[in-house]
């Protein structure tokens, strides 16, 4: 089973007992995708699943359903706190990446083809002194609570049985559930975005928060930025110039021992 499948596969139980403690009553789970992109390209992908500690009261067998072997198997570290410090249950699973090629790969495991996050994509263009990043992805619940579970989790859940019961409950989706991404990445923010998050003026990075829908509607997620390093730029500029400089005093210097050494053959009389 390749990897992708394996993420999948170990949230199958954890996703009957989510969508369970969801359908019973007043209770709620965040869900917050944190990724941070440093200059180089390489960062860390930080996924936080929060259950409150009514979900905890309701369903008790939430965390020993979690199958996290299959999770660290497959390279991300995970840490639970059960409980937390406001009594629910909450589970980390963080995991570095090289390179955003790398990065992009993993992010495809993290929500499949029917999650509230998908499509995600991270590109870097450019030099070592001059890069742009973009992110691009698609948020929303366009299949409900059923977007969580691949084809084989729904067969296991028969199909979507709890949103009827939320629906009975006279609560919203919404009001159980709360999906957020928040990404970080170098330079200054080349284009407008309501979700650009405030950041001082020297700060080297710029940030993005967005409350993803989970009504059913979807939104787009894009954001590009472009790093900098003027210092570097302008000390690149310089040793060209002073390079451009140096092989022209070379050139003169040989011509002009080229031409002296000409002169003296030429006044040297014949033996």
């Amino acid at each position: 089973m390749n990897t992708a499948g394996r993420l999948r596969r170990a949230i199958v139980p954890g996703v009957a007992a989510v969508l369970a403690s969801l359908s019973l009553g007043a209770c709620k789970v965040d869900l917050e995708t944190n990724i941070t992109v440093i200059d180089n390209g390489s960062g860390s992908l930080v996924v936080t699943a929060t259950a409150d500690s009514e979900a905890l009261k309701r369903a008790p067998e939430l965390s020993e359903s979690l199958n996290l072997d299959d999770l660290r198997d497959a390279g991300w570290n995970i840490d639970v706190r059960n409980p937390n410090v406001d009594g629910g249950l909450t589970v980390v699973a963080e995991r570095d990446f090289a390179n955003v090629d790398e990065a992009t790969f993993f992010l495809s495991q993290l929500s499949g083809e029917g999650g509230p996050l998908r499509g995600m994509s991270l590109v870097r263009t450019g030099g070592t002194n001059d890069a742009t990043y973009r992110f691009s992805a698609k948020g929303g619940l366009p299949n409900g609570l059923a977007g969580f579970a691949d084809t084989e989790a729904l067969a296991v859940l028969g199909g979507n049985p709890f949103q009827e019961a939320i629906e009975r409950s006279g609560r919203s989706i919404g009001d159980m559930l709360s999906v957020a991404l928040r990404l970080t990445m170098p330079g200054d923010v080349t284009q407008a975005s309501d979700a650009v998050l405030p950041r001082t003026q020297d700060e080297p990075f710029s940030s993005f928060e967005w409350n993803v829908p989970v009504d059913g509607s979807e939104i787009l997620l894009d954001a590009t930025t472009r790093d900098r390093d003027i210092s570097a730029l302008i000390a690149s500029v310089v040793a060209q110039v002073l390079l451009i400089i140096l092989i022209i005093l070379v050139a003169g210097a040989v011509l002009y021992v080229a031409t002296v050494v000409q002169r003296r053959n030429r006044s040297t009389p014949a033996s």
